[in-house]
């Protein structure tokens, strides 16, 4: 147990001094703190339930489309939600009612940790977002991922950098999810990196 510890401190050592030396390189708390993302847990992998996770996912993306389009900032968006959330949970249960199924649903707003995903036109590294958990039944099929605020599951890839931007999210941030470009690959490729190894670390202590 002491060297599994030993080994921990020498790898936390490591990224704390990496983190220092990025820090001109790398904004990342802007990143975290720019978007909201949504995360519908569906029942089992069935395709009845796979098909009504879609389909509550579609009420809940139009809901918060219509909702929070009045919104600049995240913190204003996540106020929103919090007021809202008996009405997030009353949308997806009619979808759920209307097509036949018994199954509770719980809707919350919490911290969750997401792996790397990639969207169309865009991409988000490793780490802890806020996020809309959406979980149907026993929560234990296939889940669906993506970002809420802004609507960027709404829209096209060419209206995504000028969203996160107005989000709050600054222009060299907001390059570096949308672009391909090899400097921007870097820094996408490093923020996930050191998302993965906090995360990682959390648990170990």
């Amino acid at each position: 147990m002491n060297q599994k510890y030993a080994k921990a401190s020498v790898f936390f050592g490591i990224a704390i001094l990496l983190s220092f030396s990025l820090l001109p390189f790398w904004n990342s708390e802007n990143l975290y703190s720019s978007v909201i993302r949504i995360h519908v847990l569906a029942n089992s992998d069935s395709e009845t339930d796979q098909t009504q996770k879609l389909m509550v996912r579609d009420a809940l993306l139009e809901y918060a489309a219509e909702n929070l389009k009045e919104y600049d900032s995240l913190e204003e968006a996540k106020a929103a939600l919090e007021a809202k959330l008996p009405s997030f949970e009353e949308t997806a249960e009619k979808v759920l009612r209307r097509e036949g199924s018994n199954d509770d649903i719980s809707v919350s707003l919490n911290e969750e940790y997401y792996s790397t995903r990639h969207y169309d036109g865009f991409s988000l590294p490793a780490g802890r977002y806020l996020s809309l958990q959406v979980k149907i039944g026993e929560a234990q099929g296939k889940n669906w991922w993506c970002v809420l605020f802004p609507p960027l599951c709404l829209s096209s890839s060419v209206e995504t950098e000028d969203a996160l931007i107005d989000a709050g999210m600054d222009e060299d941030n907001a390059k570096t999810v949308t672009c391909d470009g090899t400097e921007y690959k870097i820094r996408f490729r490093i923020l996930d990196w050191w998302s993965s190894a906090k995360e990682k670390l959390s648990r170990i202590f």
